[in-house]
């Protein structure tokens, strides 16, 4: 990393790399952060609507805590998880050892074409060299009418996750670039999916739980399909495949 971010290309071997280095402190590190880390699963259950039967695909897993809160709200729906990382994947399965997990990665899913219902992304977007080839990929593997949910830092995250990176106080996020919400969606149509909705989210990433709340109620009422709503650290895009 040089300066305040990273700098020019990577590769999907140095995202690797990165989480493989990290595995071993990644759930503690995010047990100090829960309420900013879990969001991005209570968050994204919201808009999964499952159902029993549904396959779910979950891209990528780190170790694979998504699986509790879609297995919690739907227990006959049938999770996967894909993960990139070979340590994150061991811890994965080591916590939940019955469910599926399996290796690959994001820009080949090893999956045959219209396999799932859903696919959940969470804080993945950012990690990919070449993100339409991954948007592809997850179209590829959604079935006719199946929905993504999907969640990237913005571009205006940058400063602070650099910040963070510098201090030393998280696990850090590695190769990456945050993409402007403008650019996602761009990205989301190329590769065939219409947005049903855009939600940044997470205003106040830390503090007290009512400043946190307040923070997002600021959003929600005030800012959401704007410009500043950019300042929320996650945005959600939820999609289905066009038509």
């Amino acid at each position: 990393m040089k300066g305040w971010g990273w700098q020019g290309e990577f590769t999907l071997e140095a995202v690797r790399a990165h989480w493989n280095q990290v595995a071993p402190v990644y759930d503690g590190w995010n047990k100090a952060y829960d309420s900013t880390h879990f969001q991005r699963f209570e968050e994204g259950l919201k808009h999964l609507d499952l159902q029993a039967g549904m396959r779910v695909l979950d891209v990528w897993c780190r170790t694979g805590n998504a699986s509790r809160y879609i297995s919690a709200a739907c227990p006959e729906a049938h999770y996967f998880g894909l993960e990139l990382a070979e340590e994150l994947l061991w811890r994965a399965h080591q916590k939940y050892p019955q469910r599926d997990f399996v290796h690959g990665t994001m820009v080949h899913l090893p999956f045959a074409s219209a396999s799932f219902e859903r696919v959940v992304s969470l804080e993945t977007l950012e990690h990919i060299p070449n993100p339409i080839q991954f948007l592809h990929e997850v179209h590829r593997v959604l079935q006719p009418g199946g929905r993504l949910v999907l969640s990237t830092p913005p571009a205006t995250a940058e400063w602070m996750t650099a910040l963070v990176d510098r201090l030393g106080v998280n696990h850090g996020e590695g190769p990456r670039r945050f993409l402007p919400s403008k650019e996602v969606k761009m990205l989301l149509a190329q590769a065939g999916f219409r947005l049903l909705l855009h939600r940044g989210t997470l205003l106040i990433p830390a503090g007290p739980r009512l400043l946190r709340r307040w923070g997002q109620e600021w959003l929600d009422e005030h800012v959401q399909g704007s410009f500043l709503a950019e300042f929320g650290i996650r945005q959600f895009y939820i999609c289905e495949m066009a038509a």
